[in-house]
């Protein structure tokens, strides 16, 4: 399974800015890789790991902004398609090639 973070936080002031580095960081340290700029994925094997990250992230979101959580298995990540304006064909990136690219 895969856990896919999506947040939108602010930056307007310093400590608003202050916050989204450390959320980030967190994720990071914490074995997230990104997607895009403000989507994070990680690999979470059961539910118990599930409910362990889902604790750890509730301690680490900020006041302001929102965090949205998203539970897929690797069968529906592995069929995400990447379509840039480069390449207009649909790009299919096996799980364990994403893993490697990141």
């Amino acid at each position: 399974m895969r856990l896919l973070v999506f947040f939108d936080l602010p930056v307007d002031t310093s400590n608003d800015r202050k916050n989204y580095r450390k959320f980030r960081k967190f994720l990071i340290e914490n074995g997230y890789m990104m997607v895009q700029y403000s989507i994070y994925a990680k690999i979470i094997l059961n539910h118990s790991v599930l409910a362990y990250q889902k604790k750890k992230l509730m301690d680490q979101i900020p006041r302001k902004g929102t965090v949205d959580l998203l539970l897929i298995t690797e069968k529906q990540y592995s069929g995400m398609e990447r379509v840039t304006s480069m390449n207009k064909e649909a790009a299919q990136i096996a799980s364990v090639e994403r893993i490697i690219e990141l």
